[in-house]
């Protein structure tokens, strides 16, 4: 089998320089695609470099679907401007989908390291690791199961995820996965973890800076949008309050009670951006999908809390 490398960035030519050259070393994609946003001259510098280039405009994660369908081989890894394949985690990826005629999405296993290699984030609570694994201990050859799957690090069946629709492009970033695996699932194809997979995402301590507002947003919007979408509902209901509620105090949490309010907001103002697109699922296939995603959630959100308590303990001894 053949892959496609399919990097999606804004405006970081620098790292985008140095995700490219990582693959050229590797020797592990077959063609690479650009999908370029950018005004830094990352395209020049992609061109330069033997990448094909394609200029959509900022489409958010649905930019990764216009690299897919110029793709010109079975297999389409997905990275970003931040991330790229460790040796030997494609090859790894490869013999998954040679071995399992259904795997539509193979997610890989990733670690947040600063400039100079060094792990920031691997395995700790809240962690894609953490989240993936859903309380499954080891690295089976054969995968975890899971429900969703790291945009930015993955493997992925082209003519199957093409099929299902690819990314969701009224999402723009954040569930884009969730709902992907879940239309995936209803066309019969698996999603799962390989956490002898590596992927190395390229961090800076205190890089995500005011980025939380933003992404609750989306989260919060999104979430409203995914469940409306996929689910009947009387599933869908009672999932979106209970998920409404957990925002609210992750919200909190993070200081941002306001993306909370505009996220609730814009998906009630903007909800004719994705009614049209209204398929709920089978009920077997979202509670298969679905699995513990709901426990683990909360398990994040009290691991939060006590975290934050223990620190205003400590601060007041």
């Amino acid at each position: 089998m053949s892959v496609s490398a399919v990097l999606l960035t804004f405006n970081r030519r620098e790292m985008t320089a140095r995700v490219l050259d990582e693959l050229a070393a590797q020797g592990c994609a077959d063609e690479v695609i650009v999908v370029d946003a950018s005004s830094d001259g990352t395209a020049e510098m992609a061109r330069a470099r033997g990448a094909i280039v394609l200029e959509p405009g900022d489409l958010g994660a649905a930019g990764r679907n216009v690299g897919a369908q110029q793709a010109a081989h079975d297999l389409i890894l997905f990275i970003d401007d931040d991330s790229h394949p460790e040796p030997g985690a494609v090859q790894e990826l490869e013999r998954a989908f040679q071995a399992n005629p259904r795997l539509g999405v193979a997610g890989g296993f990733i670690r947040n390291v600063d400039d100079d290699g060094t792990v920031l984030i691997d395995e700790q609570v809240g962690s894609f690791d953490w989240f993936l694994r859903s309380g499954i201990e080891g690295d089976p050859p054969e995968g975890i199961p899971t429900y969703f799957f790291p945009e930015g690090a993955c493997m992925v069946r082209r003519d199957a995820f093409l099929a299902a629709g690819g990314f969701y492009g009224p999402f723009f970033f954040t569930l884009s996965e969730i709902d992907a695996t879940m239309r995936l699932a209803a066309a019969g194809w698996e999603t799962r973890y390989f956490p002898r997979a590596p992927f190395a995402h390229l961090k800076r301590p205190g890089s995500d800076g005011g980025g939380y507002h933003r992404m609750l947003y989306l989260r919060v919007r999104n979430e409203l949008w995914h469940f409306w979408l996929r689910y009947p509902p009387g599933m869908a209901i009672p999932r979106m309050l209970g998920y409404l509620a957990f925002d609210l105090v992750e919200c909190a949490y993070r200081r941002e009670p306001r993306a909370w309010v505009e996220g609730v907001r814009d998906a009630w103002r903007l909800r004719a951006t994705v009614a049209a697109d209204r398929n709920p699922l089978p009920r077997a296939v979202i509670r298969d999908v679905e699995r513990n995603r709901a426990q683990m959630h909360v398990a994040l959100l009290w691991a939060q809390l006590r975290r934050r308590l223990t620190g205003r303990h400590r601060a007041a001894a």
